[in-house]
């Protein structure tokens, strides 16, 4: 039977290679996926791609904004297309309504459904909106783990840096990566609330 798979963690922690590993899995089987991503997705200079820093890849992927309707959009799609999977990277930029559209292709189209994301947001004690909504309706949850950035312990916050400067009240849609002037790296909790002093 098909799921809802969300695979969360926090920054840095191999989401889109381990989705990347996942359609080359599905491929080298003959096994045809769609993968697709938030159009709020800008980092890598607005590439309808999924990229990794992890493994030095990328794939075409159909990206898609807040309004439209990931059900009709995969519905459509498989029209003329089989697939196997519907692969999502940067999940915590959908809707909460797009994450009951994906919950309905697992149900009502019999297509596993494997979104990659962050759960929690740079902002002290927020989630983000499609992260919470996956976390409530997904049939499977699993956390890639990472390292926090200044010491041995779990990853399990993302710490917004302006200029070194911890900020804790960003915006939620926030293009930032893991260095320069604005980035946001993994930190375990004690480190997201005190972090150490930088130059």
């Amino acid at each position: 039977m098909a799921k809802l798979y969300f695979r969360y963690g926090a920054m840095n922690s191999a989401k889109s290679a381990n989705l990347l590993m996942v359609a080359h899995n599905y491929r080298s089987q003959n096994k045809p996926v769609l993968l697709m991503k938030p159009a709020k997705d800008t980092r890598w200079d607005a590439e309808a791609c999924i990229t990794s820093r992890a493994i030095l890849a990328k794939e075409p992927a159909l990206t898609f904004t807040d309004r439209e309707n990931l059900y009709e959009i995969i519905a459509a799609h498989i029209e003329g297309n089989k697939i196997y999977a519907v692969l999502l990277d940067e999940a915590q930029f959908i809707t909460e309504e797009q994450a009951l559209q994906l919950a309905h292709v697992v149900d009502k189209l019999n297509i596993p459904v494997l979104c990659y994301g962050l759960k929690n947001r740079a902002a002290k004690g927020k989630l983000f909106a499609g992260s919470y909504a996956l976390l409530y309706w997904a049939d499977s949850i699993e956390e890639l783990k990472n390292t926090c950035q200044y010491c041995n312990k779990k990853a399990t916050q993302n710490l917004l840096c302006i200029d070194n400067v911890p900020e804790y009240s960003p915006e939620e849609v926030v293009m930032a990566d893991i260095d320069g002037d604005l980035k946001i790296v993994p930190v375990c909790r004690a480190h997201y609330l005190n972090p150490p002093a930088t130059d």
